[in-house]
């Protein structure tokens, strides 16, 4: 299991944490997958996570052959500053500004987590640069103004938190002057249309209307002409003489005592379960890729998560099932007795999400060229294994729903 510096395991990041390329071609590779596995940590708010794979992408590739360690730096200052950690998210935006200087978004960075520190002169120069780099750079035109806006506050505020005894007079002189019309406001009568109408019905019928045909009712009354009630037409219940006409058929499967169809669920989790658990026994395919022969095999199905049920509801059948596994799959190459172990996991396969969403995991992927290969399969839909596994996918949803 792989841990960061604050203890926390990442899993499923081992295959890029624990990856240690030599060569330049898979030194880029990895810092790109890394910088976008970060990122969508980031977007998630999972910063601690994000932290873990910018630093690893900028500890893998020391001599900056991927051209990114600019965009590592800025982007784990913005975490570190998201986490609070503000004297390193400013180090990190002038590690950035080290590696690229006319990287507009390292000087972001850098007036970021300047304002953080009230530092505001320092954070004004370095938005000053920023904007010279994109004068249309609208993030940065409004980070210019806040900055502008919290040192004109800053430089206003009292010293010490002490307040002079003039500006405490002229606030109780402010509060008085604001108070004034107030009461004024209260003495004077409501001259509004309504208030008109309410009085020249009398004390004793305020809040009510009187009618053209001079009846007095309430003001919400609202009675149809006889235009609008030829338009609506006749809306009175009408008496049922069949009940059978009415009456909603029963749903095949549904309990005896469900005569009125009403909401029924039946729990199908355990046979579900045991039904995924069997279709995933005994799967392999071969494999032939990348001057690779062997066979491409299901070990076994761990951490299934979910439930399944039958819902019946006004003479119809819902067929409801959510699940999450994980497919332990190995690959095993003609002439080597050592096996290459990987992981497909399914986060979402649902009722309700016709593409299922998969996660791989190859330890090796960056090591070896059958971790390579292992990888690649486990992650294209149209290699036989995936196609094998949406097969049985299928089978489960087909026999699911004959229940």
């Amino acid at each position: 299991m792989m841990f960061d510096n604050n203890g926390l395991p990442f899993t499923r990041h081992s295959d890029v944490l624990n990856a240690d390329p030599v060569e330049k071609e898979d030194v880029v590779k990895l810092v790109e997958e890394i910088k976008r596995r970060g990122n969508a940590a980031f977007q998630q708010k999972s910063l601690p996570e994000a932290d873990v794979l910018y630093s690893k992408g900028i500890q893998c590739d020391p001599e900056n052959f991927s051209n990114n360690i600019h965009i590592l730096y800025a982007n784990r200052s913005a975490a570190k500053l998201e986490m609070g950690k503000v004297e390193d998210a400013l180090s990190d935006a002038e590690s950035s500004i080290k590696f690229e200087p006319k990287y507009t978004k390292g000087y972001f960075r850098k007036a970021q987590s300047l304002v953080k520190l009230c530092r505001y002169q320092e954070a004004l120069d370095a938005t000053d640069i920023a904007r010279n780099l994109e004068p249309d750079n609208k993030s940065v035109c409004a980070l210019l103004k806040q900055i502008s806006d919290s040192k004109m506050k800053d430089a206003t505020k009292p010293m010490n938190g002490t307040t002079s005894k003039e500006q405490r007079k002229s606030q109780v002189t402010r509060t008085q002057s604001v108070k004034q019309p107030k009461t004024q406001t209260q003495a004077q009568p409501n001259t509004g249309p309504l208030a008109e109408d309410d009085e020249s019905l009398g004390g004793s019928v305020r809040g009510y209307k009187k009618l053209a045909d001079g009846r007095v009712t309430t003001f919400f009354h609202n009675e149809l002409d006889e235009q609008t009630k030829q338009l609506i037409g006749d809306i009175a219940p009408k008496p049922v003489n069949d009940p059978n006409a009415v009456q909603i058929k029963s749903v095949e499967g549904a309990s005896a005592w469900n005569q009125g169809n009403t909401f029924e669920e039946r729990n199908m989790t355990a046979w579900a379960k045991e039904r995924i658990e069997s279709l995933f026994r005994d799967l392999s395919v071969p494999f032939d890729e990348a001057r690779l022969k062997g066979q491409l095999s299901v070990e076994s199905i761990m951490d299934l998560n979910g439930d399944a049920s039958v819902a019946f509801l006004r003479g119809s059948k819902r067929y409801i099932y959510e699940f999450s596994f994980r497919l332990k799959c190995n690959l095993t190459i003609q002439g080597r007795d050592q096996k290459t172990e990987g992981n497909l996991q399914f986060l979402d396969f649902s009722s309700d999400n016709c593409d299922n969403e998969v996660e791989v995991n190859v330890s090796s992927r960056y090591q070896t060229e059958s971790g390579k290969a292992l990888h690649a399969s486990l992650t294209s839909p149209s290699s036989p294994l995936r196609q094998e596994i949406a097969k049985r996918l299928d089978m489960f949803v087909r026999e699911f729903s004959t229940f």
